[in-house]
């Protein structure tokens, strides 16, 4: 899975990516199966999104478990 970043969050997107998931630095013009951002929601519109669409993470108080969690449901609501 293809994972943009916003800047700022590069911690998080070192873990993630010693997880499996492929990170871009949000701004490449790549296309992203996800986007990752704290704050500032028109940056991460700003990313080009696959053929399925892509997935906007407010990943404000998530831990890198519960992003990539997230990542992998591709939805970030509690199932219970």
């Amino acid at each position: 899975m293809k994972v943009a970043f916003q800047q700022g969050l590069e911690g998080m997107a070192d873990s993630l990516g010693q997880m499996g998931f492929e990170m871009i630095p949000l701004g490449q013009e790549q296309e992203t199966d996800a986007v990752l951002y704290q704050q500032g929601i028109e940056v991460a519109l700003r990313a080009r999104p696959s053929k399925r669409g892509a997935l906007l993470l407010n990943v404000h108080g998530l831990s890198t478990a519960e992003t990539a969690q997230a990542l992998r449901r591709r939805s970030n609501t509690q199932i219970f």
